[in-house]
């Protein structure tokens, strides 16, 4: 099953529930932070980021992150029957955890490096190689979706 990814010049929106590298938090889904913080941001009201190492069961999504070269986030998401991986240090490819994704998101060739010389014939998805798109554009099959979760 192929995810929906959309990419705007400065975040990612995975499957519209999943945002990573946020210039802001929002409000409407759940924002994985690409490093972390001096202080856990786990649930600030509303405002669900994750920016901290550590194992969440937030709504209808478990997510498992890692920390690796300079505090560089790495989370294995696992909802609704789906799995991915978003992988930013090319090490935790060799953990155990991450064979059990069904897919593998990474912003750079580090990380297509490592999966081939690890052999790992997985769904890969290169961020790098993504076309960028409005914010609008991007977010206009949320609309719905965000009033939803507002209410």
């Amino acid at each position: 099953m192929a995810l929906d990814i959309k990419k705007t010049e400065n975040w990612i929106l995975i499957e519209n529930k999943f945002l990573f590298n946020p210039t802001e938090i929002e409000v409407w889904i759940i924002n994985l932070l690409p490093k972390t913080w001096e202080e856990m941001a786990y649930d600030r009201g509303n405002l669900l980021s994750i920016d901290f190492p550590g194992e969440y069961d937030i709504w209808w999504a478990f997510i498992k992150v890692f920390a690796w070269n300079w505090n560089k986030l790495n989370f294995l998401v696992t909802y609704e029957g789906t799995s991915f991986a978003v992988i930013q240090s090319p090490e935790v490819l060799e953990l155990d955890e991450v064979c059990d994704m069904n897919t593998r998101i990474f912003p750079d060739e580090s990380v297509s490096k490592k999966l081939d010389q690890l052999e790992m014939e997985w769904n890969r998805i290169n961020l790098s190689q993504l076309d960028e798109m409005s914010f609008e554009d991007a977010t206009k099959d949320t609309e719905e979706e965000i009033e939803v979760k507002i209410e």
